[in-house]
């Protein structure tokens, strides 16, 4: 029997997944982890490339180890991960600084960038689908005001689970269902739109290649891994986009709902498609060629979870282990029994969706 890995970097957890040929999974090494605040630098979420890197080789191990498996049986592997989150590398492939896709430090660059290109962002929307609020281009102008040092070193971008990919097999490259988040992209030609960068005085020849997925990479370089050299290291893509395809969401027209950190509900749409004038909705690169994703956000969703069960499950944590189940199953368990209405408690943790602009409410339970 021959064997595949997954590894998928979302918001609030990494794993690796292990899966047969015929598309059973075998596996899973499973690692929670947070994204911290820079100290003087509000509403900033940094990823810590080093402690997080050995989070994902505790992972690759634990799959492997739970399997009865050695590294030489994984036959190809890629990755997944969270979109927006951005890796920037220097000249060696040494990675220089990097944030999670919740990083929310460049309010400034954001509001200069609408105050001194007036109509950019609609302009930058209606060509990547993409508005400033999650992009990479007010990271980046943030870090070339703040940490000039840093910046001026910059060789090489791509997103978080592209620098897996880079951490194993030596190759930095993106993919255009995640790379597209940056907003540095085209929809309709999945490439880079390196005038953009240009346009605000950013470096415009920081792009790495564009593969689609599925495209071969290279093979396993990194030996701290626990893989073997001769595993194929195969381009990856956005979580939501790839988990759409597994649903077999890949024709024009199809629709899916998907659950994680955040939940996201996508439609399939020709990639000539323009985005809506309004900004509403963001629009993303399908990670099927020719076609985009139309998507909504419920924000929060998972991360919600997470908090409730930390905050007020000190209990059902007991149970769980004594059970030997997760204690999300034994709070699935009690849901179930809560009549519907929730006893008439709303829980509010974020407005509905407007894309270009962006409000939360104040957390609360009416």
């Amino acid at each position: 029997m021959k064997y595949l890995m997954a590894i998928d970097a979302g918001t609030g957890s990494v794993r690796a997944v292990i899966f047969d040929t015929l598309g059973n999974q075998i596996s899973v090494g499973q690692r929670e982890w947070t994204h911290l605040e820079e100290s003087g630098v509000p509403n900033s979420m940094s990823f810590d490339c080093e402690n997080n890197w050995a989070l994902v080789c505790e992972c690759i191990k634990e799959s492997l180890h739970v399997a009865g498996l050695s590294g030489k049986d994984i036959v190809a592997l890629s990755a997944t991960s969270m979109r927006e989150g951005i890796v920037l590398y220097d000249e060696f492939g040494k990675e220089l600084w990097a944030v999670a896709n919740v990083d929310a430090r460049a309010d400034k660059e954001v509001r200069f960038l609408k105050e001194s290109f007036e109509g950019i962002e609609e302009e930058f929307y209606e060509l990547s689908g993409q508005t400033f609020a999650l992009g990479a281009l007010p990271r980046i102008m943030w870090l070339k005001n703040n940490r000039p040092e840093v910046y001026d070193k910059v060789s090489k971008v791509s997103m978080i689970g592209d620098w897996i990919l880079a951490r194993l097999s030596g190759v930095i490259a993106t993919d255009p269902s995640n790379g597209g988040t940056t907003g540095i992209f085209s929809l309709e030609k999945r490439d880079w739109v390196s005038s953009m960068a240009k346009k605000v005085g950013i470096k415009d020849d920081i792009f790495p290649s564009t593969l689609e997925v599925g495209t071969l990479m290279g093979s396993i370089t990194c030996k701290e891994s626990g893989l073997g050299a001769n595993t194929k290291v195969v381009m990856g893509g956005g979580d939501v986009q790839l988990g759409s395809a597994g649903l077999g969401v890949v024709k024009e027209g199809q629709v899916a709902i998907l659950g994680g950190s955040f939940w996201q509900q996508v439609v399939n749409i020709p990639s000539s498609t323009k985005p809506p004038k309004d900004m509403s909705i963001r629009v993303n690169p399908h990670v099927i060629n020719r076609l985009s994703q139309a998507e909504g956000i419920t924000f929060f969703s998972g991360l919600v979870m997470r908090w409730f069960r930390d905050a007020f499950c000190d209990a059902e944590k007991l149970e769980a282990k004594e059970k030997s189940k997760d204690t999300y199953t034994i709070l699935e368990e009690k849901a179930k029994d809560v009549p519907v209405g929730s006893f008439g408690i709303m829980p509010i943790f974020s407005d509905s969706m407007k894309y270009g602009k962006w409000y939360h409410a104040s957390p609360s339970f009416l």
